[in-house]
């Protein structure tokens, strides 16, 4: 996690490593979403679903979420494949038996 101060204008800077990891440019434009535990920093925006969204969460769920958010920003790449191939097999396996027979022409 990066730690960022607040000049005596308001602004802050974003450190030039997590510039460039991010690919970030000026003039590129961020959400801050305040919460209840702080503020939040989306690159690219968040839609007014997924704001609806955050803000019906409880305090927990948004933990969890920030939790699970961090857990994910910090795994290897093989590590974020094994995550979405562990919801892929979940998915296989409820669905197994709902397969259908349609009538031939």
């Amino acid at each position: 996690m990066e730690k960022l101060v607040v000049d005596k204008d308001g602004k802050i800077t974003i450190p030039p490593d997590v510039l460039a990891k991010r690919g970030l440019r000026p003039g590129d434009e961020l959400e801050l979403v305040e919460a209840a535990e702080g503020l939040l920093v989306y690159q690219s925006g968040v839609d007014d679903k997924t704001a609806d969204w955050w803000n019906n969460l409880s305090e927990e769920d948004r933990r969890q979420a920030q939790a699970e958010a961090r857990r994910y920003e910090f795994s290897s790449e093989k590590q974020r494949d094994a995550i979405w191939n562990e919801a892929a097999e979940s998915l296989e396996v409820e669905a197994e038996g709902d397969e259908i027979d349609l009538p031939a022409k």
